[in-house]
């Protein structure tokens, strides 16, 4: 007798029991209990279709009160993106989600509306995919009481508010895909829950905010099943839980693009399943990764991918990295590690890319390093390095060694050349006749002696000379003039060029004076901001303050060329820029190439000018009047930030005390305008009101807000749209046709985090700059 066989008698046997004692009446009963949940799950998917108000391509156009979805026998359904249990005939899956190869570039086939918690009646769901959809608004807390659902996709749906604790109470939930939102918050605490059976975790690209925790209940750990977590591109702080090295299957760890600070846990050293391990871009001063490399990273063996740049780890890189043999990728770079490059690195003999750039690593280049043969990119630039380089088995780029003033030169047939100002003595042979090279020595010091005497008179005479001009200056019509500045700046030319300040010179006027144009001599362009003199006063004050900003050169900033200080007139000589200001770039229809390209080009300009003002500046500028009229373009659309550090000429120095706020209406961060306390914080604000303009073509202040009411400007209208989930609606028809969504979604999330009302939530400037740079250009 088979096995079947003798399975098959006492199988039928029980089931015709059980029918046997099954009254007819409960036999019935429960056949239509069957049909009403049907009826059940029908009302609830088209009760989450009625929450749609936008299906422009008809994508639930089947979606009707008959047939029922799982009226037939099969696992299909009649209703588009609904499969059906054939034997329950509930319905299991809910996948709406469009491939990236099917989204239409004008967003046709995309949703929108709020995700409706009727969908948590589908008792039976075990898939919901909406993912790429515009399903806005919050997420139902009640979807993690589904506990049947195993795959919950939402990512790129615009969601906001904070992620719903239920979901991580979820026993039965193995795939959970929330990126690409705008959830808010902290991660709620015990995320890592160790009774959860999640395998995929994905919470990246979000405005989560907040240290992570993990439950208190939750002794063991995170779930033994998650092999993938994603937190990446927020803004977390604090500490690694060190309960991640608990993850015993995990494989990939994200949690670059944060602002983590403190050390490394050792813990994650137990991860010995792990293959990508990606900490870097911690952006924040004052917290970054700090401490040492856990040395038992080298103990990964299936370790593929160390990726810790861009944080303040120090110490020495370990010899166990060397061990690991399956490594592909290692990036160290930006940081203040020191030591040898190990020896023992060319063990990994599958490395294809080095970048240990930007340390303070010392030491010569082990030659193990140049034999690995699948190297592609190396970068040991900007380092301590000495000695020879070895002939590498691939070409290498020159680039990659610069910044070691002690390493040879970069070889040209495999023979490195020694520095020439490497210091002496770099070895002296015996029998070497050492009266010259104290000879040379005395006749070196003597030399220089001569040479510190000469500079010193050359300092003292054009220091003098200088005082000399500043105060003839004061007395005379001197246009003191700064680097770069032409030959023919002075006062009766700038007074012939703009016609001696004449309306039909004029190119723009603001706060602080009135901008003109000025051909200086034929072919060359000045622009002359006239400044308004009655607001200032002390005429010595100002011009040790405006030879503050004459000495600041950024790529992206107007250049200060020259000033002059009267009595009665004061003004400021830049250069000219063809291509007019953003104001007009945006809101005149007749400019053209208002494609995202141009637009991400812009933001990153700004936002560069901006970090160098707060960041790199001595004493840092606080610009405090951030708005398109403010920047400039040229031919080829690069911007520049103009009237930097005029606003603290203004608070320094205006003829009477005041609590005036230095900024324009409808750009002026919340928090600035009511307690007159300015930060860095203020100027990112402003820059997010300029991202919000040139996203949708609108002005700050509108007209079209009036339907709202007064005071209602282009912040409040970009979160009413997110919160309703009409997000799209924001962009320029133009812009958004053009595409690409995902980019201009990711820079709509960035100018909301930017005008977030708390001072403490909102980036930094260095923070933003790095998550434009992760946009794609």
């Amino acid at each position: 007798m088979t096995p079947s066989a003798a399975f098959f008698p006492p199988f039928f046997f029980l089931l015709f029991s059980m029918l046997a004692l099954t009254p007819i009446h409960r036999f019935n009963a429960a056949a239509l209990s069957q049909d009403q949940d049907q009826d059940n799950d029908a009302t609830w998917l088209l009760s989450f279709k009625a929450s749609v108000y936008s299906d422009p391509s008809n994508l639930l156009g089947s979606w009707n009160t008959s047939p029922n979805p799982c009226s037939n026998s099969s696992s299909s359904s009649s209703w588009f993106g609904v499969s059906c249990d054939p034997i329950s005939s509930r319905v299991v899956s809910l996948n709406l989600t469009i491939p990236s190869q099917g989204r239409q570039p004008n967003g046709f086939n995309i949703l929108s509306g709020t995700l409706s918690s009727s969908l948590a009646h589908l008792t039976h769901l075990r898939i919901l995919s909406l993912a790429h959809h515009a399903f806005s608004g919050r997420i139902p807390p009640q979807l993690g009481s589904l506990n049947s659902l195993q795959i919950l996709e939402l990512q790129g749906c615009n969601l906001s508010g904070s992620i719903p604790h239920s979901l991580f109470l979820s026993l039965s939930l193995h795939f959970l895909n929330l990126s690409h939102n705008s959830l808010s918050d902290s991660i709620p605490p015990g995320f890592l829950n160790s009774t959860g059976a999640l395998a995929v975790l994905d919470l990246s690209n979000n405005l989560l905010s907040g240290a992570l925790s993990s439950s208190k209940s939750s002794s063991n750990g995170c779930p033994q099943s998650l092999a993938y977590l994603s937190l990446s591109n927020n803004f977390l702080v604090g500490n690694i839980p060190a309960n991640i090295g608990t993850c015993s299957n995990l494989t990939t760890l994200l949690l670059n693009g944060n602002l983590f600070e403190g050390k490394i846990p050792s813990t994650l050293g137990r991860l010995s399943r792990l293959q990508v391990l990606d900490i870097s871009r911690n952006n924040l001063s004052r917290n970054k990764l700090s401490g040492y490399l856990p040395e038992r990273l080298g103990e990964l063996e299936g370790l593929q991918h160390v990726l810790l740049a861009e944080n303040n780890l120090t110490g020495e890189i370990p010899n166990q990295i060397g061990e690991l043999t399956s490594l592909l990728a290692l990036n160290l770079s930006h940081n203040d590690l020191r030591g040898y490059i190990p020896t023992n690195l060319g063990n990994a003999k599958n490395l294809e890319i080095v970048l240990l750039d930007h340390n303070s690593i010392s030491g010569e280049v082990p030659s193990s390093l140049a034999a690995l043969s699948n190297l592609a990119l190396l970068d040991l630039s900007f380092n301590n390095l000495s000695g020879p380089i070895p002939p590498f088995k691939h070409a290498i780029n020159c680039d990659s060694f610069k910044g070691n003033p002690f390493l040879h030169s970069c070889p040209d047939h495999g023979v490195s050349a020694p520095p020439t100002g490497l210091p002496f003595p770099l070895k002296v042979r015996k029998g070497q006749n050492r009266s010259k090279l104290r000879s040379f020595v005395i006749g070196i010091s003597t030399s220089v002696s001569v040479l510190v005497s000469i500079l010193t008179v050359i300092f003292v005479f054009i220091l003098g000379r200088r005082k000399l001009s500043r105060l003839a200056s004061l007395r005379r019509k001197v246009v003191v003039t700064f680097t770069g500045a032409p030959p023919g700046l002075n006062y009766d030319n700038v007074i012939r060029a703009t016609g001696n300040f004449s309306v039909g010179n004029l190119i723009g006027s603001g706060g602080f004076g009135s901008t003109y144009k000025a051909e200086l001599v034929p072919g060359f362009l000045v622009a002359v901001k006239r400044l308004s003199i009655g607001r200032f006063q002390g005429i010595q004050q100002f011009d040790a303050e405006i030879r503050t900003l004459g000495r600041i050169r950024h790529k992206n900033l107007v250049t200060l060329m020259g000033y002059y200080v009267g009595k009665a007139e004061m003004f400021l000589v830049y250069n000219y820029l063809p291509g007019g200001n953003l104001d007009t770039f945006i809101h005149e229809e007749t400019c053209m190439n208002k494609e995202w390209r141009v637009i991400h080009k812009i933001a990153v300009d700004v936002a560069n000018a901006l970090t160098y003002l707060h960041y790199s500046c001595v004493p840092r500028i606080v610009h405090r009047d951030i708005k398109p009229s403010n920047i400039l373009l040229d031919e080829e659309l690069n911007a520049y930030l103009s009237d930097f550090g005029l606003a603290r000429l203004l608070e320094v120095f205006q003829t009477h005390a005041t609590t005036d706020v230095a900024g324009t209406f409808g750009y002026v961060a919340p928090e600035y305008a009511t307690t007159c306390r300015v930060s860095d914080k203020a100027d990112v604000y402003s820059f997010g009101v300029v991202l919000l303009e040139l996203l949708s073509g609108k002005k700050s202040l509108d007209p079209s807000f009036s339907e709202y009411g007064n005071g209602f400007n282009i912040v409040a209208w970009a979160r009413l749209l997110v919160a309703e989930g009409r997000s799209f609606e924001l962009f320029s028809p133009e812009l958004w046709q053009s595409g690409p969504h995902d980019d201009l979604l990711a820079m709509l999330r960035l100018a909301s985090s930017c005008t977030v009302e708390s001072v403490s939530v909102r980036p930094s400037t260095k923070q933003v700059l790095d998550k434009l740079n992760q946009l794609n250009a």
